[in-house]
């Protein structure tokens, strides 16, 4: 039976035991055991399609031989360059075709032990299961030499990352010369070349080549501008000679869906967050107000519909427009509705626009009856937009700051939704690996009112006739 059949058929049973998440082992996937096929075993091609694997986490393929308890692990950052073709290369192990072994994959930061793999697959009877069968991947990461080159010299590689655009193609991983000295990287895609400048550790991979400690310095990364889709070779220099490889890059399919699993999961949690506010407001019957209230066409909904519980519903924008209750400077909150005039408070996008989000937290606090609830969404990777009025940009622990202890609040949840990658016009150096770590759409919290502020707790030297003023500066458009 297939690894793929046999995920496939446990799939709509998610209590099988091929899914744990335990304290001390990162997020396990796959616990399985498989018969090798041949002896010296050095690589093996998974296909993980239908797993539960959430994107932004590495993956962690662990190879266990119970018999002797020697062990391999790979990790890969961003496995869904391979998605359903994982090739999983490693050092031989002393194996006889037909051995046993088993396969654990992982998610998380930190990889998991062997000693606690091995108590989990006593806890679970791995070793009462039938072996799955899992393919070869012999010909991953080994080097095959062109016309002219040096046979003899050995290269190994991996590549963790790559991704191309119309203007080039960026590459990230190691190669390795085994005993032999690597001295310098030309990687050429087509016509167009890029020489690496230097090499960054890699103390990972002495795990896997231990007899040669050069090996730490054998990391690289590279931008090759030119027109991507081009045959691709790593042209390696060492102190034994040199040697171009053709390089056979990672396959991968188009999502199904235009989002992953980890992207349902980021929304899902604001979801329900934003749920919890309306319905505490509904169920309490609080008095609430909206920042931003304005109704701007069919992009701005009206969300006084969903508060049909509140005691009194308060729209609150810089502009007079329908939805609009009171007019006014948001960091005048409690000027605006009075001190603990209001039950709850919440903005969608709005406080980015606002110069001081510290003052509107401590406004916040005064506004606020004690016990009060406050949720706010804001973009924390997004466009610049309405300006001049396009101030700041937040993660969910900076909102925790400017909604925490210091200003009278605390945190019941916060989080980050709506995964988002940059292209950035420049490649090179730390620009280069921008597209491979993902922002986010938007940053939320939901905090409640546990003290009063003292007076002069948030202090800044605020005009608020020239900050009513700067607030005016948002743009005004026309309602369609």
């Amino acid at each position: 039976m297939s690894l793929l059949a046999r995920i496939a058929a446990r799939l709509p049973e998610p209590a099988q035991p091929f899914v744990h998440r335990l304290g001390h082992i990162p997020r396990l996937i796959v616990a399985e055991r498989f018969v090798a096929e041949t002896g010296g075993l050095a690589s093996i091609r998974l296909d993980l399609q239908g797993a539960p694997l959430a994107a932004g986490r590495p993956v962690t393929v662990s190879v266990v031989q119970p018999a002797t308890g020697d062990s391999r692990q790979l990790s890969v950052r961003d496995w869904t360059l391979f998605r359903n073709s994982f090739p999983v290369p490693f050092p031989a192990f002393a194996n006889e075709a037909g051995d046993i072994f088993h396969l654990f994959v992982t998610q998380g930061e930190t990889p998991p032990t062997t000693a606690a793999l091995a108590a989990h697959a006593r806890r679970i009877g791995l070793d009462a299961r039938p072996p799955v069968v899992l393919p070869s991947a012999s010909t991953f990461g080994m080097a095959r030499a062109l016309p002219g080159s040096d046979d003899a010299l050995p290269v190994a590689y991996g590549i963790d990352v790559f991704w191309c655009d119309k203007h080039g193609m960026y590459f990230e991983g190691w190669i390795h010369c085994h005993q032999h000295r690597l001295s310098g990287l030309r990687i050429r895609v087509g016509d167009d070349v890029y020489d690496v400048p230097e090499f960054r550790r890699r103390e990972d991979l002495l795990t896997f080549y231990p007899d040669h400690p050069h090996v730490v310095d054998s990391g690289f990364v590279g931008y090759v501008q030119g027109r991507p889709g081009q045959p691709v070779h790593f042209e390696v220099t060492s102190d034994a000679g040199s040697r171009s490889i053709p390089i056979e890059l990672p396959k991968s399919t188009l999502l199904k869906e235009p989002w992953t699993e980890y992207q349902h999961d980021t929304i899902n949690d604001f979801v329900h967050t934003l749920g919890r506010f309306v319905t505490e407001v509904n169920e309490r019957n609080l008095v609430v107000a909206e920042i931003g209230s304005r109704h701007v066409g069919e992009a701005s909904e009206n969300m006084r519909n969903y508060f049909t519980g509140a005691k009194r519903y308060v729209g609150i924008d810089i502009h007079a427009a329908p939805g609009v209750d009171v007019v006014g400077d948001a960091h005048a909150l409690d000027r605006l509705v009075g001190q603990g005039g209001i039950d709850a408070v919440f903005s969608l996008s709005v406080i980015e626009h606002l110069a001081c989000p510290w003052v509107l937290a401590a406004a916040s606090n005064r506004a606020l009856s004690m016990g009060g609830i406050v949720f706010h969404s804001a973009p924390q990777t997004y466009p610049l937009h309405e300006t001049p009025n396009d101030f700041w940009r937040y993660s969910d622990e900076g909102l925790k700051v400017l909604f925490g202890p210091a200003t009278g609040f605390e945190v019941i949840a916060a989080g980050m939704v709506n995964v988002m990658h940059m292209y950035p016009e420049e490649r090179r150096g730390v620009f280069a690996s921008v597209p491979i770590n993902p922002g986010y759409g938007n940053a939320f919290i939901l905090a409640r009112k546990v003290r009063d502020l003292p007076d002069g707790a948030v202090a800044w030297p605020m005009d608020f006739d020239e900050s009513r003023d700067r607030a005016a500066q948002y743009p005004v458009r026309p309602a369609t």
